[in-house]
C-alpha cells in the first residue's frame, strides 16, 4: 500500500511536460529552488523549499492498469503549512487545489496564490489549514518530461511563426486546411515522444486525496475490479466504488478552479465515498468538455463582459477610462465605434512593425481581440490598463501593440532561441504539448474531421463570441492530428449519491459547493447551474462580479465567509444565493490580496501587467486557468 496525495492527477500524460516553471519563484519574489535536491520516494517526504513552503517528489505508477510496467511518474508537490502545528485542535487538515489549465502548474499557482487561499479558507482561532498543490502529469516539475521539439527552441519558434503567419482560422478554408497540415506535422513530431503519452486518462489521475497531513493510502485495484469499472462505465452507469469500505477512510478537501472543476467533477463522480469537502469555482460543462466537438459552451458570456467594459468606461468618463472622450455624445456607442473602426482597419491592413530588438512583427486585428479576451479574465487588474492601451493603439502607437504581441507568446523573441548562459531554473517557453495532451485525450476523437467540419466548428465559436471565438477554436485544432488515445476513458455519468455527513460508505460527506461570477468569460454561470443539478444537495453561490472564477477575481467578504463556513461545517448556507463584492474595476481603489488597482495607472504598470511574457504565456496556454 503506497501512500499518495492524490487527486485526479490532472490528466497530462507523464511523457508530456513543460521543462519547468522557472518564473514561478522569480515572479513571486522568492529565491529559486532546485528540485533535483529532492530524491523521489514512494512516500510523501516533504523538504523545505521556496523559503516558506514544503516540497516533495512522489513516485506513482505510470500505468495503473499494468502491474508489470515498472515505469513511474514523479509528481512535484508543494504545500504551504498551516499557521498552527498538525496536532493543534484547530488544525483542519489539507486542502488541495488545482489552478486549472489544462496545463496549469500547481507549484507556480501555490507561489502566487497560496497565502491568499489560506487566508480565504482559515477561520482564525477555529480552523487552520495547510494548502497543497502539485504539478499534474506532464506539467512543470513533474517527470518524465517530454518535448515534441527535442529541446530545439529554433524549431519550436519556427513552428510558432509558421502557425502565426497562416493567420486566424476565420481567414477561410485555405487557412483551415493549412492549419490542419501544420498540426499534422506537429502530431508526427509528438508521436516520437513515446507511448507514455497514451496514459493521460481519468484513472491515472484518480488516485485518492485526503485531508490528513497531505497523505492518503494508494488504492491498488484487482483485475476483477478494473474490469468491472470498465464495464460499468461502458454502460453509462456509476463505476464501482473501489475499496470504499465503511470506517475511517481518507476524504478529499479540494478547491478546483476552471479546468480544476473538471478534475473535481470526475473525482466526485468516480469516487463519491472519498469526498469530504469540494468547492468548484469557475465551472466547466463537463459534458461539453468530454464529448462531441468540444469546448463550445465556454464563451457564451464573453462578449457581454466586453460590452460591460465599454459601458463602464463611458460611465466612468475620461478621468478614469482613457478610451472615453469629453466629446462623446452617445457614450458607449461612440467608444464602440472607434474600436470597431480600428479593428476593421487592422483586419484589412495589418501593420508591420520593426522593434528595436530587430524583431519584425505584423500586428493584426486578431492580436488585439486576443488581448481583449485575455483581459476579460481579470477586470479588477486589467480594465483600466486595457482602456489605456487600446487608446494608445487607436492613437497610432502600434509599436507598443507589437511588444505586447511578443509578450502574449503569440510569437517568439528570436534572441531567446539560442541562449548562451545557463540558468538556475528551467525557462518557461510556453509549450503547447501539455494542453494538447489533456484536451485531445480527454475529448472525443476528431482526427477524421475534414475542412468543412472545422469550418463549421470555427463559425460556431465565432458566432458565440466575436471577441474570443477565433482564438477559442484553436484549442481543439491540434486534436485533428493527435495520435495518442487513452487505454480507457471515463465518460460519466457525472453525478453523486446523496451526501451523508455521518460518513456513510460510498456517499460524499458534504454536498458540492459550486461558485460562479455572474459573468465569466470562459466558464459561464449556466455551466455551474447545469453541473450542480447533477449532484444531489449541491448548490451554486453566485458572486455579483465579472471575471474568471469568483475567489480569484474580486474581493467579497460574503464569498469568503461562505467558503470558510463550508470547509468547517460542510453546510452550504441556505440563506445565501448571491454575494456582493466590495468594489469593482472602475473604482478609485480596489484590491484583491496582492493585485491592487488605483488611479495611478502608468506605463510601467501596463508593461508589468501586459508585457510579462511569462504571465501572458501562462494565460495563453491555460485558457481554463486562473493564472
Amino acid at each position: 500500500m503506497r501512500p499518495c496525495f492524490l487527486l485526479l492527477l490532472s490528466r497530462c500524460c507523464s511523457s508530456l511536460a513543460f521543462t519547468g516553471v522557472g518564473i514561478s519563484s522569480l515572479a513571486a519574489g522568492i529565491d529559486p529552488f532546485d528540485w533535483d535536491t529532492i530524491t523521489p520516494s514512494d512516500d510523501l517526504e516533504y523538504h523545505d523549499c521556496y523559503e516558506q513552503y514544503k516540497c516533495a517528489r512522489l513516485q506513482v505508477p505510470l500505468d495503473w492498469l499494468n502491474e508489470t510496467d515498472t515505469r513511474v511518474a514523479t509528481i512535484a508537490m508543494i504545500k504551504l503549512p498551516a499557521l498552527v502545528p498538525d496536532d493543534d485542535p484547530t488544525f483542519g487538515g489539507s486542502i488541495f487545489f488545482n489552478p486549472g489549465g489544462p496545463g496549469g502548474s500547481g507549484v507556480y499557482a501555490m507561489l502566487s496564490l497560496g497565502h491568499y487561499l489560506r487566508t480565504t479558507v482559515d477561520k482564525p482561532g477555529r480552523r487552520h489549514y495547510e494548502i497543497v498543490s502539485f504539478d499534474p502529469r506532464g506539467i512543470g516539475y513533474t517527470l518524465p518530461a517530454s518535448d515534441c521539439f527535442n529541446g530545439s527552441l529554433v524549431s519550436r519558434d519556427a513552428f510558432i511563426l509558421e502557425s502565426r503567419g497562416n493567420g486566424p482560422l476565420t481567414n477561410g478554408d485555405h487557412s483551415i486546411a493549412y492549419s490542419l497540415a501544420i498540426m499534422g506535422a506537429f502530431g508526427q513530431r509528438c508521436s516520437r515522444a513515446g507511448d507514455a503519452m497514451a496514459f493521460l486518462r481519468k484513472r491515472d489521475a484518480a488516485a485518492r486525496k485526503q485531508n490528513e497531513k497531505g497523505r492518503a493510502p494508494e488504492v491498488q485495484d484487482s483485475e476483477d475490479e478494473r474490469d468491472e469499472l470498465k464495464k460499468r462505465s461502458a454502460r453509462k452507469r456509476r463505476p464501482v466504488e473501489l475499496h470504499d469500505e465503511p470506517g475511517d477512510v481518507p476524504r478529499l478537501q479540494y478547491i478546483g478552479f476552471s479546468y480544476g472543476t473538471i478534475l473535481g467533477n470526475y473525482f466526485a463522480s468516480m469516487f463519491p465515498g472519498r469526498v469530504g469537502r469540494l468547492i468548484l469555482d469557475g465551472v466547466c460543462d463537463v459534458e461539453d468538455y468530454s464529448t462531441g466537438p468540444g469546448w463550445l459552451a465556454n464563451t457564451v458570456d464573453t462578449d457581454e463582459i466586453f460590452d460591460t467594459f465599454i459601458e463602464g468606461c463611458a460611465a466612468a468618463g475620461p478621468e478614469v477610462c482613457a478610451l472615453a472622450r469629453e466629446s462623446d455624445t452617445h457614450g458607449a456607442s461612440d467608444i464602440r465605434c472607434r474600436l470597431d473602426r480600428f479593428l476593421l482597419d487592422l483586419d484589412q491592413r495589418p501593420k508591420p512593425v520593426l522593434l528595436d530588438s530587430g524583431d519584425a512583427v505584423i500586428v493584426t486585428g486578431e492580436d488585439v481581440r486576443s488581448l481583449i479576451g485575455l483581459t476579460l479574465y481579470s477586470p479588477l487588474k486589467g480594465f483600466k490598463i486595457l482602456a489605456k492601451e487600446l487608446d494608445s493603439f487607436i492613437s497610432g502607437n502600434i509599436t507598443k501593440m507589437a511588444v505586447l504581441v511578443l509578450g502574449l507568446g503569440a510569437m517568439p523573441a528570436m534572441k531567446d532561441a539560442c541562449p548562451i548562459t545557463n540558468v538556475t531554473e528551467p525557462q518557461l517557453i510556453g509549450k503547447i504539448e501539455s494542453q494538447n495532451a489533456v484536451v485531445c485525450i480527454d475529448g472525443d476523437d476528431v482526427t477524421d474531421k475534414d475542412v468543412p467540419w472545422w469550418r463549421k466548428y470555427v463559425n460556431r465559436q465565432v458566432s458565440t463570441s466575436s471577441v474570443f471565438g477565433a482564438e477559442w477554436a484553436t484549442i481543439r485544432l491540434p486534436c485533428s492530428s493527435w495520435r495518442f488515445r487513452p487505454k480507457w476513458q471515463f465518460k460519466g455519468p457525472f453525478t453523486t449519491p446523496e451526501p451523508d455527513p455521518s460518513i456513510k460508505s460510498g456517499h460524499p460527506a458534504a454536498p458540492i459547493l459550486f461558485l460562479s461570477n455572474r459573468l465569466d468569460p470562459v466558464t459561464p454561470l449556466r455551466a455551474a447551474q447545469a453541473m450542480a443539478a447533477q449532484h444531489p444537495g449541491a448548490r451554486v453561490i453566485i458572486q455579483e462580479a465579472m471575471g474568471h472564477c469568483a475567489i480569484a477575481s474580486a474581493p467579497s467578504r460574503c464569498t469568503k465567509r461562505a467558503v470558510a463556513d463550508y470547509f468547517e461545517s460542510g453546510v452550504i448556507p441556505l440563506d445565501v444565493s448571491a454575494c456582493s463584492i466590495e468594489c469593482g474595476p472602475w473604482d478609485t481603489s480596489c484590491s484583491l490580496d496582492n493585485a491592487t488597482m488605483t488611479d495611478d495607472v502608468d506605463s510601467q504598470a501596463a508593461v508589468s501587467w501586459f508585457s510579462s511574457r511569462e504571465e501572458r504565456i501562462w494565460r495563453k496556454r491555460s485558457p481554463l486557468g486562473i493564472l
